[in-house]
């Protein structure tokens, strides 16, 4: 087959990565087709994927409207050149392209439809096939859903396909389990519109609970990060806790089985970080304005936690054994198509 591979956002590389692998090496062509936005290309070209680069990720609505035609457009050209048979990806611009032609398109999301409004309206009507993770929340284009036992996450920081490697942290002269990660967004996506997160004044209360911490700090679309790119879920993984108002660095600090906090407009409306919070204690979320006390005292809590580190490792364990490898599932899927 000729595949299509659109990937638009960091995270997307490292959900797709072993995937293309498997494809390559099993005589498909691969075409993969980038945005350029944080640190998407960087990952790209670290994991030696080839690809074209598309578009430039814009920050206004108008910005979005815009790249959105042009990438559909450089995708439609692509095809009617090489002619692919199905098209993946996270994507707008796929459904599109099987509207136009007889591409199959698989759209990959991990968020109920009313977190993406927009990208559910205009993407979903025109693919031909949504896969969410069971238990996700939606009202239409039911018969479209393909759902799955699985994270996001799990494509890459399954046991199967990551090993976390403590050599690494020499590398930045850390300790495992005395470390504490702060992620904080850029909370600029098209469903970003209104989202609260980390500011400054509830972060120099946290900051009174952990300044004696060593702290790695990680900002979306800043590129001077002291942890490379390529080596942070080897951090994570080590971290004492993750402190976020990112949805991906949260979840993937929960699949590691390292204690997270999430503090955003978020918290309790999307399905499957509720089911990492709620069923497998894994992580912890916080409304802004409304849990801060609270948070501070989780915080507190685990911190103080002698055997935090073996804790969660037993709730990933429990977690594992409940979801599947999503990379294998994928494999799996493209084969009975």
């Amino acid at each position: 087959m000729k595949v299509l591979i659109d990937i638009g956002h960091p995270a997307h590389v490292h959900l797709f990565k072993n995937f293309i692998l498997f494809l390559q090496n099993n005589n498909h062509t691969v075409i993969t087709v980038s945005r350029d936005k944080d640190i998407t290309v960087e990952l790209l070209n670290y994991y030696n994927i080839k690809h074209i680069i598309l578009s430039v990720a814009s920050h206004s609505l108008i910005g979005m409207f815009k790249e959105f035609i042009t990438r559909t457009y450089k995708i439609w050209r692509l095809h009617r050149k090489l002619k692919f048979d199905i098209a993946i990806g996270t994507s707008i611009s796929i459904g599109y392209l099987s509207m136009m032609s007889t591409v199959k398109s698989y759209n990959f999301c991990e968020d109920d439809d009313s977190v993406i409004p927009l990208q559910a309206t205009l993407s979903y009507p025109f693919s031909n096939y949504i896969i969410n993770p069971v238990g996700i929340k939606y009202k239409i284009w039911s018969k479209k859903r393909i759902l799955h036992a699985s994270y996001h996450e799990l494509a890459y920081l399954h046991p199967n396909h990551f090993t976390p490697n403590k050599e690494i942290l020499k590398k930045y002269s850390l300790t495992s389990y005395e470390y504490i990660v702060i992620r904080k967004s850029a909370l600029t996506a098209h469903h970003d519109i209104n989202a609260k997160g980390l500011d400054q004044k509830i972060w120099n209360k946290i900051n009174n609970l952990i300044k004696n911490y060593p702290q790695i700090h990680n900002k979306e679309n800043e590129k001077n990060h002291k942890i490379e790119s390529h080596d942070m879920h080897h951090i994570l993984a080590f971290a004492k806790l993750v402190i976020s108002d990112s949805q991906t660095m949260t979840a993937e600090a929960a699949v590691l089985g390292t204690p997270s906090i999430r503090y955003n407009t978020f918290v309790k409306k999307i399905s499957y970080l509720e089911e990492l919070e709620d069923k497998y204690k894994l992580t912890f979320g916080f409304f802004p304005g409304i849990d801060d006390e609270d948070m501070l005292e989780k915080i507190k809590t685990l911190l103080n936690n002698k055997n935090l580190h073996n804790d969660w490792q037993e709730k990933r364990k429990q977690m594992l054994c409940d979801k599947t490898n999503f990379n294998q599932w994928m494999i799996n899927f493209l084969k009975i198509r």
